[in-house]
């Protein structure tokens, strides 16, 4: 078992112009595109942290998807401005997961949560990057 780890409480906002190319015949987004919201919003947090994922790549690291949950309230639309919040949650040394939340206006849409793991050269980390402890967690190295 992995042991839990003391994390900051890092938290992001990404603010995202729904693209008419990402909704249907009546303006509602595709639930597929939530998903690249989240990314989106991971991407982000990572780089404002100092971590971004090309520096990760170019040392062999990675950071697969394990599993994606999305709950909708309310559909978002052609033209709105989306809030994409997440925050770093659930994790250790080798996992870690990311909690989501799509406000449009402060009404929330959308809830979900990503969890992934570190590998390096596709094969799974003993530890994840020294980086990533250092900019998310309190009691790394």
């Amino acid at each position: 078992m992995n042991q839990e780890m003391k994390y900051s409480p890092i938290e992001h906002t990404a603010h995202i112009e729904v693209r008419y190319a990402e909704t249907d015949a009546m303006a509602i987004v595709h639930h597929s595109v939530y998903a690249i919201w989240f990314e989106q919003a991971r991407t982000e947090i990572f780089r404002n942290n100092g971590v971004p994922f090309d520096a990760f790549e170019a040392e062999g690291y990675h950071s697969p998807l394990l599993s994606i949950e999305s709950q909708f309230m309310k559909p978002c639309r052609y033209g709105e401005v989306v809030d994409v919040h997440l925050k770093l949650a659930q994790v250790d040394r080798l996992r870690f997961a990311f909690f989501y939340e799509i406000r449009v206006n402060g009404e929330l849409r959308t809830t979900g949560k990503t969890t992934h793991i570190f590998t390096m050269h596709d094969k799974p980390c003993r530890r994840a990057p020294e980086a990533f402890l250092k900019a998310f967690f309190s009691d790394a190295v």
